[in-house]
């Protein structure tokens, strides 16, 4: 046998054998791999997701403390703003955290927001709390303390004293 044909029937067997291993491994990662694609979901398992996310960065849920997560909307009636803003608070190990998610004007129109952490809340025991809220004045970011107070719980309310300046903000749970 010559040694050109040696050297090629060697070559077809070696891409045989490669194309074989590598449609193998393709067929075994086929049902891992979901190309982006998620399946729809009705309201009551889309709320599910949303306390799974939500809590996805803790160890353990909290029944106490933890039934703070989720949807918050304040309504707000200044000059400079009418309307409300619907904020997501969301767990971080030991801390929770509350970002912008959607601004509602006066006559009901929504935009979604920036994502911006407004609120964090370093100690909460389930009836108060205590943080550091973040809030625009004068196209400039202040931090300040603030204190939360469970209404109920559906309802908190948030007050803060910056420079005498005080304010009680009251969130209800979307």
């Amino acid at each position: 046998m010559k040694n050109s044909t040696l050297l090629f029937r060697s070559l077809t067997i070696i891409v045989f054998v490669s194309g074989i291993t590598h449609l193998a491994s393709y067929a075994s990662q086929k049902e891992a791999v979901n190309y982006g694609y998620k399946e729809p979901v009705d309201s009551h398992q889309k709320q599910e997701l949303t306390a799974d996310e939500a809590s996805e960065n803790t160890t353990d849920y909290n029944l106490e403390t933890d039934y703070i997560l989720g949807k918050w909307k304040v309504t707000y009636n200044s000059k400079d703003f009418k309307g409300a803003v619907v904020y997501s608070i969301k767990k971080k190990g030991e801390t929770f955290n509350a970002y912008t998610h959607q601004y509602l004007d006066e006559k009901g129109y929504a935009e979604k927001a920036e994502g911006a952490k407004t609120l964090t809340i370093t100690s909460f025991d389930g009836y108060k709390g205590k943080g550091v809220y973040v809030f625009d004045y004068k196209n400039e970011k202040h931090q300040v303390d603030c204190q939360i107070d469970m209404v109920d719980e559906n309802t908190f309310k948030l007050s803060y004293d910056y420079y005498g300046y005080s304010d009680v903000e009251t969130w209800k749970r979307q």
